[in-house]
Parts: structure tokens; C-alpha cells; sequence
């Protein structure tokens, strides 16, 4: 085997390595991710069908790949990164509407070329070729962040409907580029569905928002199935005439803790999804119930609520005053940090 190709696919090996160990060190500097929510009661019988991912009726024909290229060769220069992701966290009352705005109206173009690949039927990746890194990613992220932003100052102004239909476009793209042959992508994928999801939060607090438990309930779990580009690359290494045996049991030792860290993001991923669900049913609870919540979460009627996916078990959950608690649990092996707490209280 030639040394560059060895050195090229070691390259491949040691970013999937670096990025799982990256996240291994954040799950271990801290405690739970701790959201606090002033939620707004919403009941779930509203007649209207809510989705977060486009209608199979509003998809077109075409790949997807071409689009996203052109989202990338049309975003703004000089964007101030620091900025738009500070715009993701801060209060709805306290973001710069003016300033996002002008954000936006550059961003467009990339937006325009977005909403349309998400709306195709197929995004056809190009295949995995070891040793080399798909293209794009970090940019991709950087549009994710803009579209969140987006969602927020649409439901700063109370345009849900047109918030609710970015958010169909982040998560569907999100699931787009989590859906390739690579587990660098999955990875970006699931790492951008994570990002979406505040934009359920921030509509859950959003004056007479609409309760998106049954639009939650339809998306698809796994929402990135990793195993796909896992099977992907052990596939190319095992099959390839390019290494000796000593060589694709070195890669192999190397890259299988990548693959079951990246099992524990999508579950954990997951369990953020069901955890939201949750949360839009005691929404619902709320509003049939004087600005209530529940003692337990079998108090909720009418509504069938989802297991945690890491233990199979329904999410632990308890009152505190008028405060409510809900968490996940930790992945098998993982630690405090894998966990999220929602801190929830009714707005009267």
C-alpha cells in the first residue's frame, strides 16, 4: 500500500476520532443540559395537521446534492459567526430583529436553494471513497445556525405557521445530510437535528403557538440511522485490495469506539425528540386543567407518550411545586452531561 493512501485514510480516521472524543470531553465537563421553560398550555385537538418534516404530496422530483452545493456557493461573506450563534440563545424579547433581518435578506438566496432541496425526493450523495472528507460540512452547520435564527425572530413575531415551515427544512435537512455514506455525516446530521429542536422549545413559550405533540410523534426513530454509514465504511475497509490484513484490523480497532459513540448521539438524539413530545403533552394537560401540571406523567390522558429510548422505561418525571421536572438517562456508558433536563413551569 502506498504511503500517502495510508496517510490519507489515517487523516479520515483521526477527524471521526477527534470529533467523537471532542464530544466524549463536553459529555464529561458538566452536568445535565439544563433548559428552563415558561410554557404556554396548548391542546392538541386543534384540527390542524402540524409536520416537521415536509409531506410526501410536496416533494418533487430530482436529487437534493445540487441544491445544497448551490446554498453553499450563494452564503453571505463576512458573516459574523460569533454573532448569529449568540442569536440562537438569546431571550426572543432581546433578539435584534433589525439586524437578523438583514442577516436574512443576505442569507436568502441560500435559503431559497435549501427550502427547494428539501423538497426533492432523493439526495443522492456522492459515494464514500476512503481517505477523502465530503464536502461542505461545516457550512452546512452554518446554515443550520442561520435557519434557527430565522425560526426564532418568525416566532418572535408570532408567524408560527412560517416558522413551522423552516423547521420542516432544518430537520429535513438535517436528516438529509444524516442520511450518506459516511459517519461524518451522520454525525453533522444528527448534530443539526439537535439544533432544530430549539425551535420547539422557543415555540412551546410563544403565546397561543400551536402544540406540536402529534407532528413530534410522526418524526421518523432512529431520526438519523448511523447504521447505514457504518455499514458503509466497514464494507469499503474490509473489501478493499488496497491493506494488508495488519493494517484494516489497526483502522478497525480505531474507528469501532467512533461507531458506538456515534450510536449514543443518535440515541441520544432521540430521547431529546421523545422528551419533547412530553413536553407538548403536558401542554395539553395544562390547558384542560386550569394551568396545571400533572403529579405523574400517567396523569395525562388521551395521549400515548414515549418510552426513553435508553431505557425503555417512560422518562423520569417529577412535580416540584408548581415546577416540573423531566429528564433522560444517560446512554449506557455515558455520563451526566448525556442527559437533558427540561425545568418546566406554566405561564399564567
Amino acid at each position: 500500500m502506498k504511503r500517502s493512501t495510508f496517510r490519507s485514510i489515517g487523516v479520515v480516521v483521526l477527524v471521526i476520532a477527534v470529533a467523537v472524543q471532542t464530544s466524549v470531553l463536553a459529555a464529561q465537563a458538566s452536568g445535565p443540559r439544563v433548559t428552563t421553560l415558561v410554557i404556554q398550555p396548548a391542546r392538541l385537538d386543534t384540527g390542524k395537521d402540524y409536520s416537521l418534516l415536509p409531506k410526501p404530496e410536496d416533494l418533487t422530483e430530482g436529487n437534493a446534492v445540487p441544491l445544497y452545493d448551490q446554498a453553499v456557493e450563494k452564503m453571505p461573506t463576512n458573516m459574523n459567526s460569533g454573532q448569529i450563534a449568540e442569536w440562537t440563545r438569546v431571550p426572543l424579547s432581546e433578539l435584534p430583529l433589525d439586524q437578523v433581518q438583514d442577516l436574512l435578506q443576505r442569507a436568502q438566496p441560500s435559503l431559497e436553494a435549501i427550502a427547494q432541496a428539501t423538497r426533492r425526493k432523493s439526495c443522492n450523495w456522492p459515494a464514500f471513497q476512503p481517505g477523502t472528507m465530503p464536502a461542505h460540512l461545516s457550512e452546512y452547520r452554518q446554515l443550520t445556525f442561520i435557519l434557527c435564527v430565522k425560526i426564532r425572530s418568525e416566532i418572535a413575531q408570532r408567524k408560527y405557521d412560517e416558522a413551522l415551515t423552516t423547521m420542516q427544512t432544518g430537520m429535513a435537512m438535517a436528516r438529509q445530510v444524516g442520511d450518506a455514506p459516511t459517519l461524518v455525516q451522520g454525525l453533522v446530521g444528527i448534530a443539526m437535528a439537535a439544533m432544530m429542536l430549539r425551535g420547539v422549545d422557543d415555540l412551546a413559550q410563544a403565546p397561543d403557538s400551536p402544540n406540536l405533540y402529534a407532528a413530534l410523534k410522526a418524526l421518523p426513530r432512529p431520526f438519523v440511522d448511523v447504521e447505514k454509514p457504518i455499514a458503509t465504511e466497514r464494507k469499503a475497509l474490509e473489501t478493499s485490495t488496497q491493506y494488508s490484513d495488519a493494517v484494516r484490523e489497526a483502522m478497525r480497532q480505531q474507528v469501532e469506539p467512533a461507531y458506538e459513540r456515534t450510536r449514543q448521539l443518535a440515541r441520544r438524539l432521540s430521547a431529546d425528540i421523545g422528551a419533547r413530545q412530553c413536553l407538548e403533552a403536558l401542554r395539553h394537560y395544562a390547558a384542560t386543567h386550569d394551568g396545571w401540571l400533572p403529579a405523574e406523567l400517567d396523569d395525562i390522558s388521551g395521549v400515548e407518550l414515549p418510552n426513553d429510548p435508553v431505557t425503555q422505561k417512560p422518562f423520569m418525571y417529577r412535580l416540584d411545586g408548581d415546577k416540573a421536572v423531566l429528564e433522560t438517562a444517560a446512554p449506557e456508558g455515558g455520563s451526566p452531561r448525556e442527559t437533558m433536563r427540561l425545568e418546566i413551569t406554566v405561564a399564567h
